[in-house]
């Protein structure tokens, strides 16, 4: 017999239920039935009967066609992959074919987290393969600059007994790490050039984290130049920034 604590007779509430099943089980493959209730207008009240409906989606809202996934069901899953109040910034929603196939939702965090600039902090995207769940923090998937991106990786092609070391040595892997972070560069690049005030706000919060990737990451230097912003006196209203592109036109 199970026992509730005390305050908790809101989990004996089947909409309650329900509720928490579709906000942390949608993705789950298998369905969640429960017993279907109809109001019963006799008795003014809620009543189970024979017949059972499935509660959540039974497919992972990130293995679903982007035109099914409304703004606000790709912010309530950032808030559950993030542990974030906050709605994020942006994402990115793509699924990759090809020698190595796997699906990514990757965000962009409005806020930074007071643990940012704590390198050695283990943080990463979840990885799924083939929608079950594998690892929290694959921090293998990102480089450490950008360590601040939240999300998930469902691959297609990784063994599901796969380590952390093992996914050091996999071809599959580095070129998820390498398609991951030529997602997120894109998505900063678009940022940037269509929705200037998204940007600079990312800017201010992850602009310097952001700089340790001519280190971290030379290969991705060009890219990199065309996002960093320099302080400004130019210009009205608080402090602004520029990117090298501006200062160099003058």
């Amino acid at each position: 017999m199970l026992h509730l604590r005390e305050g908790q007779d809101e989990l004996l509430s089947r909409w309650r239920l329900a509720s928490i099943i579709r906000k942390y089980s949608d993705h789950i493959a298998l369905p969640i039935v429960m017993a279907k209730e109809v109001w019963d207008e006799e008795a003014k009240a809620y009543k189970a009967t024979d017949e059972d409906e499935t509660i959540n989606q039974a497919s992972a809202l990130w293995a679903r066609p982007k035109q099914d996934i409304t703004a606000e069901q790709y912010d309530e899953f950032y808030r559950h992959v993030a542990h974030d109040n906050e709605a994020p910034l942006a994402h990115v929603h793509a699924k990759v074919e090809g020698r190595t196939e796997y699906t990514q939702l990757l965000y962009l965090p409005s806020r930074a987290p007071f643990d940012l600039w704590d390198r050695q902090h283990r943080r990463g995207l979840k990885l799924y393969i083939r929608r079950v769940f594998v690892m929290d923090d694959a921090e293998q998937l990102l480089p450490a600059y950008l360590r601040f991106v939240r999300g998930v990786v469902d691959s297609n092609d990784l063994p599901l007994n796969v380590s952390r070391e093992i996914l050091q040595e996999s071809r599959d892997v580095e070129a998820i790490r390498s398609g991951c972070v030529k997602r997120v560069l894109g998505l900063l690049e678009e940022l940037a050039e269509s929705e200037k005030e998204k940007y600079q706000t990312f800017w201010n919060e992850f602009g310097r984290v952001l700089k340790e990737g001519f280190v971290d990451d030379p290969g991705s230097a060009e890219k990199l130049a065309k996002l960093v912003r320099f302080a400004t006196t130019a210009g009205a209203g608080d402090a602004q920034t520029v990117s090298l592109a501006e200062y160099a036109a003058g």
